[in-house]
């Protein structure tokens, strides 16, 4: 191996003077001939497993630590997620060149965004690959993921499938955490999509400052021309505090989105539950600005945000106003976002994935605007815990908004892990300072509860789990889903 250990290696050739066979970051899948980084993980590190991957085989091991095992093989290395990110997007021959990359990135809206882009490109007759929350697509092939952005080796090697498959488009989520671990490093995105900031993962990133500065990364890297010989978009949250501050040092052009101000601005919402309308004021031809109606399943304000995101990205991909609204309109929500479920009482359930103090209270509030367009007089029953081993400074907050915004509030377990589930519990009350609320710890028995007390009109609120189907207590998933739980109770 030729290459300096202090420099991102991005030439295979001129790196090894053996033939790859693959690249690992868990020494559980070390063969002969692969290569192995050695990075830190959340519960291991790497580095304590290197004299195992050199006996089962590894040519190369990529380090930026001081393992105490001397071995010609080894290399050490300023970044070690750096390089793997670089070897990894050579290895696959930068399959990310090749497509057309949009990236997403905020809080809450990242599946929404991602999936309306998907499902209006494929409407249009394009071929696509969607990674995210609910799994990933290549086209309508779907494939499991265990992260919403994949390490960069499973990250390249998935776009360079998408690539052998004539893959022309690949939306993708970005979390904080990929962009803080360079899961996403080497990756050309054409355009970057900002949906919101607000309190999330600070177990992880330890406070706001340094969440903004994880996701503000994505926008530095966008470049006034890329590598491609096209020009990069990044498209902002106008209505977000954060939504100009995030782009102000990026080098690609700004598209803005939101209500009252942007270069895509809404107007004129008119919504139930069922689904809503609205007006979008648009750009023609750079200079005059008309007005194009959009008619949505989807629901909520948030959901407006949403949508005028998706828009403004898929206009800078091509497509033209009447692909666009059409898309839209067909578009199915996203499981276990905002979905509705009809009682046989008359009242109505909501299964919706808000885990986050603004998403809970957003989804409360899209509740309470509906309720008061439609002159009803139905309460808001909420049903909500928060999960263990995460932000505890979230839950006293997630149970103020709660308490505050909802006529009855059941606080139950959500995905404990390795916590008491009271305990979480306890945090949640501790920001309540009304006598709306009781505590049923059991997940299924607090759903149940809310279906025996609602009647017409009522809406019940189910957040936090959304789309998934199991319960993590102690190391171990049981199998557990809200939708299942109301369709056993409600109907």
């Amino acid at each position: 191996m030729t290459a300096s250990a202090k420099n991102e290696i991005i030439d295979l050739e001129k790196s090894f003077d053996f033939e790859v066979n693959k690249l690992c970051y868990s020494s559980k899948d070390i063969e002969k001939n692969d290569v192995f980084f050695a990075i830190k993980g959340y519960r291991s590190d790497g580095n304590t497993y290197i004299t195992d991957a050199i006996n089962k085989g590894a040519m190369a091991v990529f380090t930026d630590s001081t393992s105490g095992v001397t071995d010609p093989r080894i290399f050490h290395v300023n970044d070690c997620r750096k390089t793997m990110a670089a070897l990894s997007s050579a290895f696959y021959g930068n399959p990310s060149g090749k497509l057309k990359m949009v990236g997403v990135t905020g809080t809450n809206g990242k599946t929404t965004v991602t999936s309306i882009i998907n499902h209006v490109m494929q409407s249009a007759g394009l071929k696509t690959g969607l990674i995210g929350t609910n799994g990933n697509y290549i086209n309508k092939r779907f494939l499991k993921t265990e992260h919403t952005t994949p390490e960069s080796v499973d990250l390249n090697k998935l776009l360079k499938e998408m690539v052998d498959e004539e893959v022309e488009y690949a939306v993708m989520e970005v979390s904080s955490h990929s962009l803080f671990l360079k899961r996403v490093h080497n990756i050309e995105f054409d355009i970057a999509i900002f949906t919101n900031l607000t309190e999330d993962h600070l177990d992880f990133h330890e406070n706001m400052e340094a969440y903004f500065e994880a996701k503000k990364t994505l926008f530095d890297s966008m470049k006034r021309i890329s590598t491609k010989g096209i020009h990069p978009v990044v498209i902002y949250n106008c209505n977000d505090e954060n939504g100009t501050k995030i782009v102000s040092t990026s080098e690609a052009e700004r598209i803005s989105y939101g209500f009252g101000c942007g270069t895509y601005s809404a107007k004129n919402l008119d919504m139930d539950f069922e689904g809503m309308s609205f007006n979008v004021l648009v750009p023609r031809n750079g200079e005059a600005t008309e007005s194009i109606k959009i008619k949505t399943k989807l629901t909520g304000r948030f959901n407006v945000h949403n949508t005028l995101a998706a828009i403004a990205a898929l206009k800078a991909l091509g497509l033209n106003y009447e692909q666009i609204t059409r898309g839209i309109s067909g578009f199915e929500p996203v499981d276990g976002r905002f979905n509705m479920i009809k009682l046989k009482s008359g009242a109505s359930a909501i299964i919706d994935y808000s885990h986050t103090p603004d998403s809970l209270l957003k989804a409360i509030s899209a509740i309470r605007e509906i309720l008061k367009e439609r002159k009803s007089k139905g309460r808001i029953i909420t049903v909500f815990g928060c999960g263990g081993n995460r932000d505890r400074a979230k839950r006293p907050i997630m149970g103020k908004n709660a308490a505050e915004n909802s006529d009855e509030v059941i606080i139950t377990s959500d995905n404990p892990r390795d916590e008491e589930p009271l305990d979480i519990i306890e945090d949640i009350k501790k920001g309540i300072n009304t006598d709306n609320y009781l505590v049923v710890p059991d997940r299924e028995e607090a759903v149940k509860k809310a279906i025996d007390s609602a009647v017409k009109g009522d809406v019940i609120l189910v957040a936090g789990k959304g789309h998934e189907t199991y319960q993590e207590i102690k190391g171990v998933k049981y199998h557990l889903s809200d939708r299942e739980i109301v369709e056993k109770y409600g109907k």
